[in-house]
């Protein structure tokens, strides 16, 4: 008589069991993504502290080719699963690779030598804003009313980020500082659309190694430079170590831990996420720096966030392809 009742019950028991694994495993997807929030803030500190001792050309040089130093393993270990890319998608990748370093990168460095790094970080997240009308314009998605006053509302928020921000007073070279964040914030949207069809057809992962390891080719002229050879011998052991996170930790390890969350929980969840960078890196450059926050830039960065969300509302604006830090 008690045979059906003690298979039902380790029934449940073996349902429960199963259930807490599964939240188990969302507990880490949400982990992985938290974590990377976290790294990525840092990333535009670790940049703002690395060119107090070389160039913005040679701190992102020197970041892309650690970075590719510890991509070619993974690639070398997956080597068969490595997808075969036509001469279109090639194409593709070319232009990935030179958005992400000359586009991104180097703008971003250079604007954090004229503005905050926190508030680098804050205007940098922007990017959801510009991948939205590039993906109405070439992927065909709609840009409706929530999206447009998102963009407007969020665009308001950096205009009082620029103009009643802490640190310099308005001038050309904080209006330079963050003209050139935007662009670099323009540039990672159309690196994000430019390499969507791609990841979608072969993966994220490889896709991504492939440009970031173009954008180290197409920098490789730069180690002739002299500036760069002086950089290189002048940098002290704090900004090596700073370096190595800015090229395995952010770009490699960052990258590995937002494509865990994206598996586990989509793009969708992993896209809001990402809005957790502005207001981190902003806290990050307060505690390392000693960065002013003050009245303005709480309300512009709650400005742009609530506008990310309006544009990231019922799927929203794409994703990064893969890092958006610094």
């Amino acid at each position: 008589m008690d045979g059906p009742a003690v298979q039902a019950g380790l029934l449940d028991a073996h349902r429960g069991t199963d259930t807490e694994l599964h939240m188990l495993a969302k507990w880490r997807y949400h982990l992985s993504l938290l974590a990377v929030c976290w790294i990525w803030g840092l990333a535009f500190i670790a940049v703002k502290i690395v060119l107090d001792e070389a160039s913005f050309v040679s701190v992102n040089l020197l970041r892309f080719i650690l970075a590719t130093l510890a991509l070619l393993p993974v690639l070398l270990v997956y080597r068969r699963r490595r997808p075969r890319l036509s001469n279109a998608d090639r194409a593709r990748v070319l232009l990935a690779g030179i958005c992400a370093v000359y586009g991104y990168h180097l703008s971003v460095n250079y604007g954090e030598t004229l503005i905050p790094a926190g508030t680098a970080g804050l205007l940098a997240n922007t990017t959801p804003i510009f991948a939205a009308v590039l993906a109405r314009f070439f992927l065909g998605e709609k840009l409706g009313a929530w999206r447009v006053g998102g963009i407007l509302f969020a665009l308001g928020g950096v205009a009082v980020v620029t103009i009643y921000g802490a640190g310099e007073t308005v001038g050309a070279g904080r209006l330079q500082g963050v003209t050139f964040v935007i662009i670099a914030a323009f540039s990672w949207a159309v690196y994000t659309v430019v390499l969507r069809p791609l990841t979608k057809a072969h993966g994220v992962i490889f896709v991504t190694a492939y440009s970031i390891i173009v954008g180290a080719v197409l920098q490789l002229p730069l180690v002739f430079g002299g500036g760069c050879r002086r950089d290189l011998q002048a940098l002290s052991a704090a900004g090596w170590g700073w370096l190595v996170f800015l090229g395995v930790g952010s770009t490699v390890v960052g990258y590995f831990l937002y494509n865990t969350g994206v598996k586990g929980l989509g793009a969708t969840v992993a896209a809001y996420y990402t809005y957790l960078i502005a207001p981190i890196s902003l806290f990050w450059g307060w505690i390392i720096l000693g960065e002013t926050i003050n009245m303005a830039i709480v309300l512009g960065a709650a400005m742009i966030i609530a506008g990310l969300l309006a544009v990231s509302r019922d799927g929203g604006a794409l994703p990064a392809a893969a890092e958006p830090g610094g």
